[in-house]
């Protein structure tokens, strides 16, 4: 290869890798933004962590309870992997968006000010959940580290043997919060559609968050509704980082459950993208 062919294959790369770098820079500066945005609530931060507590406590009262009633042990859950289920998954609800979020892109579509968005040189799905999983990142310090903290304290916490298990359990921590955040962008472009979202997302929160496991992990549901839910994203929102850091699951068994995730992930966001494209399409024809 002659010098002026190595020089031009040098140079098409540098450019492939400065288009890439200008294409995902945008969204990295959102995320960043979303990031500080949600550390100014400082306040909200400590209020949550209380509240979790409280909740934490009472969910182990109830289903340590239960598991004495079984003779121990129930869905593969002893006390010490279900102590685990309960901190870890509480200190997860704010970062999945298992509340409905602030909901501000659905105002935004009620109102008509998404218009402006799709004037801007982003896409609005990316540039929507960049910011909100960039507040979600964070969210995850002042609650999540306090609560794995508090659980731990119990003195009944189980945690993973296997190394391999933690850098496996923040990818799965990673796409939980892509996936939760991104199905709850898929309800707020139904705004498109309806006048007003709130009864939607209100079902959402009350199914949604009852299929993920957040009022009792999903292996101590019947077996018919076990698989059902286990059709669907909600059952891989927050029991795979949950079974995971606990051990419950190992790195092997860890690793196909972050690839079923991740599947779900692509699933969510291209639905989410079809949404977004056939709401845009609305907006034009009604001239909104």
């Amino acid at each position: 290869m002659s010098s002026r062919t190595g020089a031009a294959a040098v140079s098409g790369r540098a450019a492939l890798l400065h288009r890439a770098r200008t294409a995902v820079l945008p969204y990295a500066r959102l995320t960043a933004a979303g990031f500080r945005q949600q550390s100014t609530y400082l306040a909200a931060a400590a209020a949550g962590v209380f509240t979790n507590t409280v909740f934490g406590f009472v969910k182990m009262a109830i289903l340590l309870a239960t598991l004495a009633g079984a003779g121990g042990a129930a869905g593969g859950y002893t006390p010490e992997l279900m102590v685990s289920y309960i901190f870890l998954s509480q200190g997860m609800l704010t970062a999945i968006g298992a509340f409905g979020g602030d909901g501000a892109l659905g105002e935004r579509i009620r109102t008509g000010d998404v218009a402006v968005d799709f004037l801007r040189p982003l896409d609005v799905q990316f540039a929507a959940l960049a910011t909100v999983i960039g507040g979600a990142v964070y969210s995850l310090i002042p609650r999540a580290l306090p609560l794995a903290v508090i659980g731990a304290a119990t003195s009944m916490m189980a945690w993973a043997s296997e190394p391999a298990a933690y850098p496996l359990a923040a990818v799965s921590v990673l796409l939980s919060i892509v996936l939760g955040q991104g199905l709850l962008y898929c309800v707020q472009v139904l705004g498109f559609w309806v006048v007003d979202t709130r009864g939607i997302l209100m079902f959402y929160v009350v199914v949604g968050t009852f299929l993920m496991g957040m009022f009792v992990p999903v292996g101590l549901f019947p077996g018919w509704l076990e698989r059902i839910a286990e059709l669907t994203p909600f059952a891989w929102v927050i029991m795979p980082p949950c079974d995971i850091l606990s051990g419950r699951i190992d790195a092997a068994h860890g690793a196909t459950t972050v690839a079923i995730q991740a599947a779900w992930v692509v699933a969510v966001i291209a639905l989410g993208h079809i949404l977004t494209r056939l709401g845009r399409r609305r907006l034009e024809v009604q001239g909104g």
